[in-house]
């Protein structure tokens, strides 16, 4: 009967566990939106990613490498380093950014945003025309294309990956941008079909297509001078669903405000060789990414695995990023 009644409570703690997490996330929420002055939040949630920094770890170790695998030609280890921290700091930010922006109102929005490319939103939005993806990529301030969107009162759908909390996800994550966002919101796993079925209908999808691939279907792209398994599944969406695509940027700007880049249409090939035309679309994608990267190194994503390396034969290539993260 003991053996009986643990099996039966798992997972009744397993769900306590999870709303307990929920609760926290709302406790922060509280916190950072009861602070009356966006710049005193921000200012809080630079603290925060310092903290992290220092305390980060393996995390920062691996931030580190990969700014210095892709800017160690032309960046010094010192250089590599305060880029790292203010990564840390960005990250951070998103987090305030995620909880109050949910509040915002359409005045706070007109104040705060900065759209860019407009001619390319317009033509992109023509009557007539086939489905749009927008490739976006974990760079700069995401999260704030969401609100970008219901200040604009754009309907679509946004493919994300769920957190592992049912809570968070329902009444947090699926509601990005604020309760009045036309996004809806739909969980990565199986969505391929649906997708191409919304972009052949003329319908529109989001996407973070800068996530990497796996071995088992390898799409190579040269990424900051090297090879890099992609996603090829993106790609995929902008072939088989017939859609235009455009890229879409939110970066954080240094008056507080944030500027919404809509990019030029993107070329895509379609030859009826699937696997040559993921590989050259992705690689279209991936130079796009590239480019903001270049631009806005802190406003990365840096500390997941990107470039992904053999163990063989690593230490010479660590050797110069281990030399920025003790400094």
């Amino acid at each position: 009967m003991i053996v009986a009644a643990g099996k039966s409570e798992g997972p009744k703690f397993r769900i306590f566990g999870e709303y307990l997490v929920y609760l926290v996330f709302r406790f922060l929420e509280e916190v950072f939106c009861r602070i009356p002055r966006d710049e005193t939040a921000m200012a809080a949630g630079r603290f925060c990613g310092r903290i992290m920094f220092v305390l980060g770890g393996e995390r920062r170790r691996v931030a580190v490498e990969n700014l210095t695998l892709a800017f160690g030609a032309e960046r010094t280890p010192e250089e590599i380093r305060s880029i790292a921290r203010k990564n840390f700091e960005h990250l951070a930010m998103l987090g305030v950014e995620f909880f109050r922006l949910r509040r915002w109102d359409q005045a706070k929005l007109a104040e705060k945003l900065v759209f860019d490319g407009c001619s390319n939103f317009n033509e992109a939005w023509l009557p007539g025309r086939d489905g749009v993806l927008y490739i976006t990529a974990h760079i700069g301030c995401f999260e704030v294309l969401a609100a970008a969107s219901r200040f604009l009162g754009i309907k679509g759908n946004l493919i994300v990956t769920p957190a592992p909390n049912r809570f968070v996800n329902d009444r947090m994550f699926f509601k990005r941008g604020g309760e009045e966002s036309g996004l809806h919101i739909l969980p990565h796993k199986g969505v391929v079909r649906k997708a191409v079925n919304l972009l052949e209908s003329g319908d529109m999808v989001v996407v973070l297509a800068d996530q990497r691939g796996d071995d088992s279907r390898p799409v190579w792209v040269d990424f900051f001078g090297r090879r890099v398994l992609a996603n090829g599944v993106f790609a995929k969406l902008a072939v088989e669903g017939n859609a235009r695509v455009h890229s879409l940027v939110a970066v954080r700007r240094e008056d507080g405000r944030y500027t919404c880049a809509f990019g030029e249409e993107i070329p895509i090939q379609v030859t009826g060789d699937q696997q040559a035309d993921v590989t050259v679309n992705s690689q279209r994608f991936h130079e796009v990414f590239e480019r903001w990267l270049r631009e806005y190194p802190e406003q990365g994503f840096w500390m997941h695995r990107k470039f992904k390396r053999k163990e063989r034969g690593r230490s010479k290539e660590r050797s110069r990023y281990l030399i920025a993260s003790r400094a």
